[in-house]
């Protein structure tokens, strides 16, 4: 690495190789902090491109973590987008993290995808010291991936500071595969299976632990007043990460919902009135209690069970759908 070429001028000219060109300078910390995020939910970046507007995705290996960015044009220094294109694509995030792993000492960064003839993503940083690097990633063109969802239907809602819910969380024992949040009618409680066998430690099967906090801990608390309450299982590693960039983004963390083997979703909000150029959606799938499953529910039948699909790309084609051979950088 060296001096590189100058920092690039966007333009719309016919000649120019690239079909998106953004900068990020003010916002480049939170931009690093949400890939870091979808590092450890997933393996690859979903980014989408259209209207002026940027999504970033990811979906875990188990289609139970489903994770997305919205980026508003006003969270840019910069943004060109060719007339009329849509861009929609994925890149390997173990590519990509490790750039924006360290940006103390970067003022700009420019990411530009060309897509053509040559397919690939183009990310030059200009470090205050004058030293630019430039890092070119192979991407592939695919079907974008979406949740499907319906927070109407969730009727349990709670905004809560994510330090109140990582402070509870931290009194779990280390390696805990899974949580189950019960939203009751005086208190939100968090507990753990005591025979949960994720735990990484043997020692510490068989013991319980239990918190409840009290709605005056929480900055909104709205259980369904038509219900005696409801309790879900969601994985613990994925929830914590994302409740640790909100508290980084200093930001609040809505949870919404419904029952037993239906999402958790989880939201964000600026403590602010201003409000964000960004907005965090998060969907985690749930485990289906045994007790619910009918006659119809064949658990150790012949035949394997169709496992529900949380999370679908747009059309209902299957998740992560190519449609485009990979192609390397230039």
């Amino acid at each position: 690495l060296g001096p590189g070429p100058a920092a690039p001028r966007f333009s719309t000219m016919a000649s120019d190789p690239f079909t998106l060109q953004f900068c990020v300078d003010d916002n480049l910390r939170i931009f690093a902090r949400m890939l870091a995020c979808l590092d450890r939910v997933g393996k690859d970046l979903y980014l989408e491109a259209s209207g002026g507007q940027v999504s970033l995705r990811t979906l875990n290996a188990a289609q139970s973590a489903f994770v997305k960015f919205h980026l508003r044009p006003d969270f840019f220094a910069e943004f060109v987008l060719e007339p009329n294109a849509s861009l929609s694509m994925k890149v390997y995030l173990k590519n990509l993290v490790p750039i924006f792993r360290s940006v103390a000492g970067v003022s700009k960064v420019w990411v530009q995808v060309a897509s053509g003839e040559e397919n690939y993503l183009r990310v030059q940083q200009e470090c205050s010291s004058g030293l630019r690097k430039k890092f070119d990633l192979a991407f592939e063109e695919v079907t974008m991936i979406n949740a499907v969802y319906s927070p109407d239907s969730c009727l349990n809602c709670l905004t809560a500071d994510p330090m109140t819910l990582l402070a509870c969380l931290n009194n779990f024992p280390p390696g805990l595969a899974e949580v189950t949040l019960s939203a009751g009618a005086d208190a939100l409680t968090l507990r753990n299976d005591p025979d949960n066998i994720g735990l990484d430690d043997q020692k510490d099967v068989g013991l319980r632990t239990e918190l409840s906090i009290s709605p005056e801990n929480l900055h909104a608390y709205m259980p369904n007043p038509a219900s005696s309450g409801v309790s879900v299982t969601f994985s613990l590693r994925e929830f914590k990460a994302l409740l640790s960039l909100v508290k980084e983004l200093e930001h609040r963390v809505t949870l919404r919902l419904e029952a037993a083997g239906q999402p958790i979703l989880l939201s964000s909000e600026p403590r602010s009135q201003t409000g964000a150029p960004f907005s965090v959606e998060s969907v985690l799938a749930t485990v289906v209690e045994a007790a619910s499953l009918g006659d119809e529910d064949d658990m150790f039948g012949d035949e394997p069970a169709d496992e529900p699909m949380p999370f679908a790309p747009h059309g209902g084609a299957p998740p992560q759908q190519q449609q485009q051979p990979q192609h390397g950088p230039p």
